[in-house]
């Protein structure tokens, strides 16, 4: 089925508009904690021990914490709804040969109940659950996951879309479910930066859907730009870029932001903290995320310099090299600017931002060199007369 047939637009549409709501919800998130909004309600599925989706917005349109708090579950709702309705229709658009097996159906099965008997916890205000429920929910999501992603690694085409729509099925479950865990354990550290990751995996995710879902992603087979050297720095850039994010999330939800007072300094002793201060992990996490935002602007510039050198620009890899240059020089200021501004709302929020950003960008830049690279290797290995007859294409 082609992918300019009106439907698998549509479907692209759909999956670029959860792209764009996910990062919202994303960036929402940072500003709930930003304003430390997080415990606005103690309890969860319910809001205030109200229904979540029939909470009145006279309790929490005029309240700042509920209205960041309440509004980060209603938007994550919709996110939710959106995957459903992406993985149905990946689904449809799958042959029935390239379906996965009954036992798959099966273990959603279960999973669509657990789903059902969490939102009907969330309809009836029902505010307690059995021992370990989640617990075990989470495992098995995870574990669902790993297996899902590990299909898709060894798929290709309509079969590798439908495992990537499963495991965002499965992510956004687990999210949910974790958000959850984190507030009603009242916000440890590492269920907060936790669930701030899982939100960034499961972003990557839905963005390889949409890519592979678009008009464009064809126009690639044909495109001969394919590098290795190009395809190795994507991939290092954007590791560099996720590790960045995690510990800024660790920065975030330790409180450790707020250990240096100064910048470019450390502090007015010079550039590097007191070794006494190094017993401190808040010290030695800003100091990590400070120091390590100079090695991702780094590692860009390189990345850069060789896409620009070997010319990438048919395949779109130079532009989003460009903007990862312009971006990471903003984020280091945005960074400074939390300090000088001592945790400023809009500075911050707008922190959290860039780097979602950041994270797409390198995310589509490796997914596309990657995609260069196999097209590179197949015009290599295929002799000169296929390629005058048309004879070859890549499945990916």
């Amino acid at each position: 089925m082609s992918l300019r047939q009106p439907s698998d637009l549509a479907l692209f549409r759909l999956a670029a508009t959860l792209v764009a709501v996910t990062f919202v919800l994303i960036v929402w998130g940072g500003h709930v904690n930003t304003t430390q909004s997080g415990m606005a309600f103690p309890d969860w599925p319910t809001s205030n021990a109200a229904p979540m989706v029939t909470y009145a917005p006279s309790e929490w349109l005029w309240q700042s914490d509920r209205f960041w708090e309440h509004g980060h579950r209603l938007l994550a709702t919709v996110v939710g709804a959106l995957t459903v309705l992406v993985l149905i229709g990946v689904y449809r658009r799958t042959p029935a040969a390239s379906r996965p097996s009954k036992q798959l159906g099966f273990a959603l099965a279960l999973i669509v109940t657990s789903i059902i008997v969490t939102v009907v916890t969330a309809i009836f205000g029902i505010q307690t659950m059995p021992g370990v429920f989640m617990e075990s929910f989470m495992l098995a999501l995870a574990s669902y996951i790993a297996f899902t992603v590990y299909r898709a690694i060894r798929s290709s085409g309509d079969e590798r879309l439908l495992w990537l729509s499963f495991a965002a099925f499965g992510g956004v479950c687990l999210q949910g479910m974790f958000g959850g865990y984190t507030v009603l354990n009242n916000l440890p550290d590492w269920t907060s930066t936790t669930h701030g990751m899982l939100a960034q995996c499961f972003f990557m995710t839905v963005l390889g859907i949409a890519m592979l879902l678009s008009p464009w992603w064809k126009t690639l087979a044909t495109v001969k730009e394919g590098s290795p050297r190009v395809r190795r720095i994507a991939m290092l850039t954007w590791s560099a870029i996720v590790v960045q994010f995690l510990l800024g999330a660790l920065t975030r939800h330790t409180d450790a932001w707020g250990v240096s007072t100064t910048w470019p300094q450390w502090s007015d002793a010079g550039f590097l903290p007191e070794s006494s201060l190094l017993q401190y992990t808040t010290v030695v996490v800003h100091f990590i995320h400070r120091t390590w935002a100079y090695g991702v602007a780094l590692i860009i510039a390189g990345f850069w310099w060789i896409v620009r050198s070997e010319r990438h620009s048919q395949s779109g890899v130079l532009a989003l090299a460009t903007s990862l240059l312009a971006l990471v020089f903003v984020q280091i200021a945005l960074g400074a600017g939390i300090i000088w501004t001592a945790r400023g709302e809009l500075v911050t929020t707008s922190h959290v931002a860039v780097g979602v950003a950041m994270v797409a960008l390198s995310t589509a830049a490796m997914i596309t060199s990657v995609r260069l690279s196999a097209s590179r290797r197949l015009h290599l290995s295929v002799p000169a007369s296929m390629h005058s007859k048309g004879g070859i294409g890549v499945k990916a």
